[in-house]
């Protein structure tokens, strides 16, 4: 049975979101209107410290449940590549290293349309390879919701392209995988998904790509190669438009749990700490990673 919280949040994501989304063409507009929603509506983690560190094209959030966790977890924010931040997405990205004896760190990679691709999976290495000078590959975990999801996907396969060790597992919340249009499966669900319209999506998927063709498996990574990737755990809504993408996974990667959760919206753990459905997923996920982690 759905949480009497959980339907407050569906029809906030329904009602309010959806239709500002679909609305509001100004990209920067709609990301100081998610940096509020943030402020209002997620729940910090008591005790949680936080600390940022400069890297050359972009700043990385430090957040810090424990100061004396061993593992650290690399969390990529979704928003379609055009809004979100590690604002946004700071508390959710805690509660998930609270639960694996981790720091989170959220790199504030660039956003389109001011940075097309490919700077966001630039940055997103970048911030894997400064990950590693600091904790071991076998202690690092990465997860990313929606575009972070594609992030991820991106970032292994790029290190993994590069030679560098990977991290002992992923995480994808809701993953974009495939950014080619028109997907006959998606239509499906654009009457059932809570949040996502699809003029937003076109519109941020089309700032995002530029002239690149997102059939280019190093922008889709569903088209590519997986067989790399290291354990993962894969959650996602039944009703939402990328349940496609999580389920085409599934089947394509070597080693996951994939969970199917009903009545949420998309990346439903951003209610965390006010919703059971918010604070089991991520339980479920950390204590995936607890298994894959020394």
């Amino acid at each position: 049975m759905t949480s009497f919280a959980q339907k407050l949040f569906n029809a906030g994501a329904h009602c309010v979101q959806k239709p500002t989304l679909g609305l509001v063409a100004h990209q920067p507009t709609l990301s100081r209107i998610f940096d509020v929603t943030a402020a209002l509506t997620t729940r910090p983690l008591r005790g949680c410290a936080q600390h940022f560190t400069a890297l050359p094209d972009f700043r990385m959030r430090r957040m810090i449940p424990d100061p004396d966790a061993k593992n650290l977890l690399l969390y990529f924010h979704g928003g379609g590549f055009t809004i979100g931040s590690s604002f946004t997405h700071r508390w959710l990205a805690a509660r998930l290293a609270s639960g694996c004896d981790a720091q989170a760190w959220l790199p504030d990679y660039r956003l389109a349309p001011a940075h097309p691709y490919p700077a966001a999976p630039e940055d997103c290495l970048a911030a894997y390879r400064h990950a590693l000078d600091t904790y071991p590959a076998e202690r690092i975990v990465i997860a990313g919701d929606s575009a972070g999801g594609t992030l991820v996907l991106n970032t292994v396969a790029r290190a993994h392209a590069a030679g560098l060790p990977l991290p002992a597992a992923i995480g994808l919340l809701s993953p974009l995988a495939d950014l080619s249009p028109g997907i006959p499966t998606r239509a499906d669900r654009r009457g059932t998904d809570m949040l996502l319209p699809s003029k937003w999506v076109d519109r941020a998927l089309a700032a995002y790509l530029g002239p690149h063709d997102p059939a280019d498996p190093a922008i889709s990574p569903l088209l590519g190669d997986l067989s790399m990737m290291p354990y993962c755990a894969l959650h996602v809504a039944e009703e939402e438009w990328l349940y496609n993408d999580a389920e085409r996974l599934a089947e394509a990667l070597p080693d996951m749990d994939f969970q199917v959760w009903e009545n949420v919206p998309h990346v439903w753990q951003l209610a965390a700490g006010w919703t059971a459905e918010a604070d089991e997923s991520l339980q479920f996920m950390a204590n995936d990673f607890r298994v894959h982690l020394p």
